[in-house]
C-alpha cells in the first residue's frame, strides 16, 4: 500500500468521503469503493456494550495497573483467562518480564502471506501511582480488542488475527516495542496493526475520532471512511496529524502499515479520576465496529467471510469418514476436543453435532 496525503484536516462525514479521497491521495491512489457486505454487518452488528462495559470495569477494579505492581501483574493474568475462555484462540505471555498478552485466531490456510494485528495496552499510570484505575486510559481500549476477539472468533478468515495486549506502554510503548522488534524473524508480514488507546469518548461528548495513520496505513484509513458511512456507524472522522505517541508508534518506525482511532482529549486522563463513568459505552461501540470492519477485510484475502457452522444434525458415530459437500475428511475425533473444518468444514462436538452452513443444501454422509 502505498499513497501520497497532505497534513490538512480532514472531517469525514457521509458527504465527505469524496473530499477525504481528494485531499488525501492522488486519483489513482484512490482504492475502489467498497461494497456493503451483509457478513460484516452482521458482525458488527454482535459487538455487546454491556461486554465493553464488564471487562472496563473488571480492569478499574485493580486499584493500579502500573508496570512492576502486583495489579499489572493480575491484570495480565486476568487478560490472560478471558482469552483463554474464548474458543478457537490459542494465548500466550510474550516479552518476557513485560507479559505482553497475545491471542492468536488462525487463517484458514487459504493466505500465508501475512497477519493482521490489533492491539491495546493494559497498563495505566496517574497522579497517584496508588490509585490509577485507568478507565479510559486504557481499560476501555482493552475491552474494545478483547470484544473483537470474541466476535471474529466465530469467524474464519483467510489471514491470521493477533489480538495484543501490550504491558508497560506508559513508560516507553516497551511492550509493543519489544513485539516490532522480533518481528523481523516472524515468517509472516506484519499487513496492517490497528491500536486501541484512549479510544471511549466521554458521555455526552462529540462522536468525533482522530484517524492517526501512516502512508503504509492510507488504504486502510481510507477503507475506514466508507465503512463508516456504509454500515451506518456514523462517527464524525477527522485527521489532525499531531504528537500522539501510543503503540501504534512503533510499528510506524518500522514500515509496517498502522492506524489509530482517538477519541477527544479526555482531562481526568493519568488521574484517580479516570473512572469508568467517564465513558461513552454508546461511542466505544462505534469505535469497535470501525475497526472490526477494516480488520474483517484486511484478514481476507479473497473478499469474503466465512461464518462458523450452524449445529444441524446429530452424529451417531465419531470414529467415522465423514463426507461435507464433497469434501472427504478421515480422522477420530477425542472426546471433548471441537474440530473445525475449513472451506468446506466442519464444527464437530463429540456426542452432540455435525453441522452445515445456514441455507447451505450440502450433505452429510457417515460411513
Amino acid at each position: 500500500m502505498s499513497s501520497r496525503y497532505d497534513g490538512r484536516l480532514l472531517l469525514l462525514v457521509a458527504v465527505g468521503v469524496a473530499a477525504f479521497l481528494a485531499t488525501a491521495a492522488t486519483a489513482a491512489d484512490v482504492p475502489e469503493e467498497p461494497a456493503y457486505d451483509p457478513e460484516i454487518a452482521a458482525m458488527l452488528e454482535e459487538i455487546d456494550g454491556t461486554e465493553l462495559y464488564r471487562t472496563t470495569r473488571d480492569l478499574q477494579n485493580f486499584p493500579t495497573r502500573a508496570f512492576g505492581t502486583d495489579g499489572n501483574r493480575e491484570a495480565g493474568g486476568y487478560l490472560y483467562r478471558r482469552l483463554a475462555e474464548i474458543p478457537g484462540l490459542s494465548v500466550e505471555f510474550q516479552g518476557g518480564d513485560l507479559r505482553n498478552v497475545v491471542a492468536t485466531l488462525p487463517g484458514s490456510g487459504n493466505a500465508s502471506d501475512g497477519v493482521v494485528v490489533v492491539g491495546a495496552h493494559y497498563d495505566s499510570t496517574s497522579s497517584d501511582p496508588a490509585r490509577a484505575p485507568g478507565a479510559a486510559d486504557n481499560g476501555c481500549g482493552v475491552a474494545i480488542v478483547l470484544e473483537l476477539a470474541r466476535v471474529m472468533s466465530e469467524r474464519s478468515f483467510d489471514r491470521t488475527v493477533e489480538f495484543a495486549f501490550w504491558n508497560a506502554e506508559e513508560i516507553g510503548l516497551v511492550g509493543s516495542r519489544r513485539y516490532v522488534g522480533a518481528a523481523a524473524d516472524r515468517e509472516s508480514e506484519i499487513l496492517l496493526y490497528l491500536n486501541y488507546d484512549s479510544a471511549c469518548g466521554e458521555p455526552g461528548g462529540p462522536p468525533v475520532a482522530n484517524v492517526l495513520y501512516n502512508k503504509e496505513a492510507h488504504e486502510a484509513a481510507v477503507l475506514a471512511a466508507h465503512h463508516n458511512t456504509i454500515y451506518g456507524i456514523n462517527l464524525t472522522l477527522t485527521r489532525k496529524p499531531g504528537s500522539h505517541v501510543s503503540d501504534h508508534t512503533p510499528f510506524w518506525a518500522a514500515g509496517y502499515p498502522a492506524m489509530m482511532t482517538h477519541a477527544p482529549p479526555q482531562q481526568s486522563a493519568h488521574t484517580p479520576d479516570d473512572t469508568i463513568d467517564r465513558i461513552s459505552f454508546p461511542y466505544a461501540v462505534k469505535n469497535a465496529r470501525l475497526g472490526l470492519s477494516v480488520l474483517a477485510k484486511a484478514a481476507d484475502a479473497e473478499g469474503g467471510i466465512a461464518t462458523r457452522w450452524t449445529v444441524l444434525h446429530t452424529a451417531p458415530d465419531w470414529s467415522r469418514l465423514f463426507t461435507i459437500a464433497g469434501c472427504d475428511y478421515p480422522g477420530t475425533l477425542a472426546a471433548g476436543s471441537p474440530r473445525l473444518l475449513q472451506g468446506p468444514g466442519l464444527l464437530m462436538l463429540p456426542g452432540v453435532a455435525v453441522s452445515t452452513p445456514p441455507g447451505s443444501a450440502a450433505g452429510v454422509s457417515y460411513y
